[in-house]
């Protein structure tokens, strides 16, 4: 996965169209997911999962200082 400052270079994405019905107009939608290699993936997660973590342990940090105050 190549990263082009916050961008993701040479992903391939799937594209699914579907057109619906709206206040009787037809409307077309467009969909579309990036198809990863599953290293892309793999890495995609990590870096997922590393941001969950800093939010949970900041959280965590919170409540455990607001509990030792009370």
């Amino acid at each position: 996965m190549e990263r082009k400052g916050d961008f993701i270079s040479n992903i391939r994405y799937k594209k699914e169209t579907e057109v619906v019905t709206f206040q009787g107009k037809e409307i077309t939608l467009e969909n579309l997911s990036p198809v990863f290699t599953p290293e892309q993936e793999a890495a995609k997660r990590r870096e997922l999962e590393q941001q969950l973590y800093e939010v949970f342990r900041k959280y965590a940090d919170k409540r455990r200082k607001e509990e030792a105050g009370a």
